[in-house]
């Protein structure tokens, strides 16, 4: 009985031994949570983590967030499924929290490094996060049906005349050239690229292929194009307008294709960080009766993938500062046609 009285003694005082060494674990690990500031930074990464809930669950729209939380002493890093904060390193001291993602959203972020400041923006189908988003809300909503890809398709390119048809603008031509470098270099297809005017001809050694813009006379090529992209200056007495318009075919058997093309245009135009500096003060989709029109458009244009982009207003400052803007134009739009059969 003594022996069995002595064991239950040891194995109760084990029992104390083992609770005390888990308390102090536990009062430790308190210590170590509350010295580090670690349930500051549990609530950071979840409440970044709900942000994006929320950017992700909002109806339409396009939508930014400033984000009020201090987070400067961490590096905030967040990937398609959750948000990471650390101090030293990942996998060092990090805290994650997981959000709920979608399959066609898409999160764009970088690591931000001790952010005195943080945006959140959902723009159409995209959630950005960065120190400062300079992004135009004003960005439009594409359609999401597939487009069939337009590098193999017959692409003629109208850089637009002049009062009187002498001969195109220098501006419109010469972001028309900008448009045909920048495509050309990605596609390689130069047979497929045609133009209202004159071309320089290819020299496959250049490997340049431009619009002459000095030749006032109109191409006598006129081949049955798949896709038309025209140019134009815009004109507004209200010198505090800058907008860029994308004029399409209203009716027409390609209005849906058409539409879908001038809204990646005009999106990539808005999200160029080139034009930063540069104020445009809308941008719009603006379909138009081919019959009842006094403008000056293309022939065939009715039942063809068509965009005209009418750029700026030359008679203010701002719109004559955006028509300098030749390769920072050139790229969003060639990158427009890029996107489109993605």
């Amino acid at each position: 009985m003594k022996k069995r009285g002595a064991a239950l003694s040891m194995l109760l005082a084990s029992e104390v031994v083992a609770a005390a060494i888990i308390l102090l674990l536990l009062l430790n690990h308190a210590a170590r949570w509350s010295s580090t500031e670690r349930p500051y930074q549990a609530y950071l990464a979840k409440d970044m983590a709900l942000v994006i809930d929320s950017l992700y669950s909002s109806p339409g729209g396009n939508i930014l967030v400033n984000y009020t939380q201090n987070a400067s002493n961490y590096t905030v890093s967040i990937n398609n499924e959750n948000v990471l904060l650390y101090r030293k390193g990942p996998e060092i001291d990090d805290i994650s929290r997981k959000f709920v993602k979608t399959e066609t959203d898409k999160v764009i972020a970088k690591p931000l490094e001790k952010p005195n400041k943080i945006q959140f923006a959902k723009i159409d189908n995209k959630i950005i996060i960065d120190n400062q988003i300079r992004i135009n809300l004003n960005t439009l909503s594409c359609d999401k049906t597939e487009g069939e890809s337009l590098k193999d398709k017959k692409i003629l390119v109208d850089p637009g005349y002049e009062k009187d048809n002498i001969k195109p603008s220098n501006e419109t031509c010469s972001i028309a050239n900008s448009f045909i470098f920048k495509l050309t270099n990605v596609w390689v297809n130069y047979p497929n690229i045609f133009s209202t005017r004159n071309l320089h001809e290819y020299d496959e050694d250049e490997g340049i292929l431009s619009i002459n813009c000095n030749d006032p006379s109109k191409s006598d090529k006129s081949p049955e194009a798949d896709v038309i992209i025209s140019f134009r200056t815009g004109k507004d007495n209200d010198i505090t307008n800058n907008n860029i318009k994308a004029f399409i075919v209203s009716g027409s058997g390609k209005e849906k294709e058409s539409r879908k093309l001038a809204c990646l245009i005009l999106n990539f135009i808005l999200e160029n960080k080139a034009l930063d500096d540069t104020k445009i003060t809308g941008v719009s989709i603006v379909p138009f009766d081919v019959e009842a029109t006094d403008k000056d458009f293309p022939d065939g244009i009715k039942d063809k993938i068509f965009v005209m982009l009418e750029i700026g207003n030359t008679e203010s400052d701002d719109g004559k500062e955006l028509l300098k803007k030749i390769p920072e134009l050139g790229d969003p739009i060639s990158k427009g046609f890029i996107e489109y059969g993605k």
